[in-house]
């Protein structure tokens, strides 16, 4: 295999490792529930605006969220719900995934692209695991913060493109529109373009870079670091985060500078050393005669990307640094690109004069690194990660009662996904919002049967009750009512001897592209039958069957929506099975695929992990099959 396509073959690899983990993460502590900021970044500032034909819609896109003007992020959320015709944070998730992996395929790249040898496979590892494990669990499982890797993104793209490229060509350009994007990601999008104005003024004093390329690429930094400036906006409920006091300040500079360690400042200095030889080593004075040459730009970057977190760093410290506390989850991707910075200098030292000091060296940094992370691993798998969990779960019970009643005593702080009952309130009463809500929260279609006179299929109306005290009819005795639901099952007095067949009245053709049934009892098996039949001829438009048979739990089915207006069939045929279903919900295309997604993530991990090692393997045996 050509080394170009052997390299691209890795990238690949570790973006499907990435997004296939964070997927993963996901699907086994997130919830589709928008959650927070965004009902107001997202729902108030842009669906609302955008379901209403509110002339004044740019003005509510640019406008500020907090202290950032998150404008990719709400165009992001606006685009894939016009798309799916749901609000949908799994559907978030899953692309904010994709950004990430973006952001760490584009540093494979710059890797592979400079340096080779065998320090690039310990490059990738690095890479894979502190970009893969959720330690930034917060972005993984928030849908809103895709911001986050949109700074990350743009801010990479900028310190790499712009400070290098000739003024006026295709990259320069390319660098510029991302300094310039970067201010609508957060509020510290600015420093991009700071720290690329940093490298090309560096590059011209040192006669590396021609004045007119220098000029005009200080010129557009100036101007996007200006124009920051200008859209910064002040908060006054966040002004008791701010930091205080110089220790408090110094405190949470350490505290960043030392992740992944909790504890131990001073493992800052070891994990930070192979990016501070390599910054040391570029301000060094040129050697008479010495010609600036590829190298001397391949530190520069490096200097280029640690400068960057650094600066982000101190710019959380003073926004955030109340108390001198450990960053937060949502910072650490941020803190991550630090490792990653570190990890090239170690490459772009490894390529020199001395590469058995700097194996040394590169073994020492791998070993506090990987002494520090599990500690943090424990912790999110332990602990954060499971009282997410715990809160969604939690949370989606409580919205959804009160979306079935309409009693906001449903509704019990801290365990909704607004800071007030109120404002939650206030929010859910607008009906165009309402009817983007996800699956999880979303009414289901209300069912009349064509024959009002009760069958085996009886009716369990469980609104209004505890899941314990439910009244349960048509269900098994070891089946719980659906909590706050509506469901008709063919279990009774007989067991699941009964047999008949229940029809639904006429309803109309499905808004979006999925219906999604919980059903319990034994769907699908022989004379038991749930079905969409359309309701002109009566001809089977889909067969309501989950991928494993339910028994006394609840458990979702999906189908395709029908294009036509259609009836729902229960049939019960059977002298030792049963079947129990719900009303149908509405399920957009776009969240059907996300729910696949991080459904099938396991597998699709397992699939981009044994290629990766094949991609190991092969180096290996090529790399000892005798010259010949």
């Amino acid at each position: 295999m050509p080394p170009s396509l052997f390299r691209a073959a890795c990238g690949v690899c570790l973006f499907l490792v990435i997004v296939a983990a964070k997927w993963a993460t996901f699907d086994r502590f997130g919830s589709p529930m928008p959650d927070w900021d965004q009902w107001d970044a997202e729902a108030s500032a842009v669906l609302v605006p955008w379901l209403e034909g509110d002339s004044a819609f740019l003005g509510h896109l640019f406008a500020a969220h907090n202290e950032h003007r998150i404008v990719l992020t709400k165009l992001q959320a606006l685009a894939l719900t016009a798309a799916n015709g749901q609000w949908d944070a799994r559907l978030e998730a899953v692309v904010n995934a994709l950004l990430h992996g973006l952001v760490a395929w584009g540093l494979w790249g710059l890797a592979a692209r400079r340096w080779a040898g065998r320090p690039l496979a310990l490059f990738w590892i690095v890479l894979a695991v502190i970009t893969g494990l959720p330690l930034g669990w917060e972005n993984v499982l928030g849908g809103f913060h895709s911001q986050q890797y949109w700074l990350l993104g743009l801010s990479v793209a900028t310190v790499a493109l712009l400070p290098f490229a000739r003024a006026g060509s295709v990259r320069w350009w390319a660098g510029a529109a991302a300094a310039a994007l970067a201010l609508f990601s957060m509020g510290s999008g600015l420093l991009a373009a700071a720290a690329a104005g940093v490298l090309v003024a560096v590059r011209w004093a040192r006669r590396e870079a021609p004045a007119r390329d220098a000029l005009a690429t200080l010129a557009v930094a100036a101007a996007v670091v200006g124009a920051g400036f200008l859209l910064r906006v002040e908060v006054p409920w966040h002004q008791e985060m701010k930091v205080r006091t110089a220790t408090d300040f110094l405190a949470s500079i350490a505290h960043s500078l030392q992740w992944p360690w909790r504890k131990h400042a001073w493992t800052s200095v070891a994990l930070w050393l192979p990016w501070t030889l390599v910054a040391l080593g570029r301000w060094r004075p040129r050697a008479p005669g010495a010609i600036a040459g590829p190298r001397d730009d391949h530190a520069l970057l490096v200097v280029g990307l640690g400068g960057w977190v650094l600066l982000q760093v101190a710019a959380t410290a003073y926004a955030r640094g109340a108390g001198g506390g450990y960053p937060a989850s949502r910072y650490m991707d941020t803190l991550a690109l630090g490792v990653v910075a570190n990890a090239l200098a170690l490459l772009h030292l490894h390529a020199g004069a001395r590469p058995r000091l700097v194996r040394g060296l590169g073994l020492l940094w791998l070993g506090f690194l990987a002494a520090g992370l599990p500690p943090l691993v424990r912790d999110t798998f332990g602990s954060e990660l499971r009282n997410s969990s715990t809160y969604h779960r939690t949370a989606e019970g409580y919205l959804r009662r009160y979306l079935a009643t309409g009693d906001a005593a449903h509704l019990i702080p801290p365990d909704i996904p607004y800071p007030s009952v109120e404002g939650l309130v206030e929010r859910l009463t607008i009906p165009g919002l309402r009817a983007l809500l996800p699956v999880p929260l979303r009414t289901p279609l209300a069912l009349v049967p064509q024959d009002l006179e009760e069958g085996i299929f009886r009716l369990n109306d469980a609104r209004g009750w505890t899941t314990r005290d439910a009244p349960r009819r048509g269900l098994a005795p070891g089946t719980p009512a659906l909590d706050y639901g509506v469901t008709w099952g063919s279990h009774g007095s007989e067991g699941a001897a009964a047999r008949g067949t229940w029809r639904s009245g006429v309803l109309p053709t499905p808004g979006l592209r999925w219906l999604r049934f919980e059903t319990a009892g034994h769907p699908g098996a022989p004379g038991v039958a749930l079905e969409l039949r359309a309701a002109d001829d009566n001809r089977v438009l889909g067969l309501v069957v989950p991928s494993r048979e339910p028994g006394d739990s609840w458990r979702g089915a999906y189908v395709r929506a029908p294009a036509v207006p259609y009836r729902i069939e229960a049939r019960d045929e059977s002298d030792g099975h049963w079947l129990a279903f719900s009303g149908p919900v509405e399920m957009g295309g776009l969240s059907h695929a996300a729910w696949q997604a991080t459904k099938h993530a396991g597998t699709l991990l397992g699939i981009a992990l044994a290629a990766s090692l094949a991609l190991a393997l092969a180096a290996v045996v090529r790399r000892r099959r005798p010259a010949g």
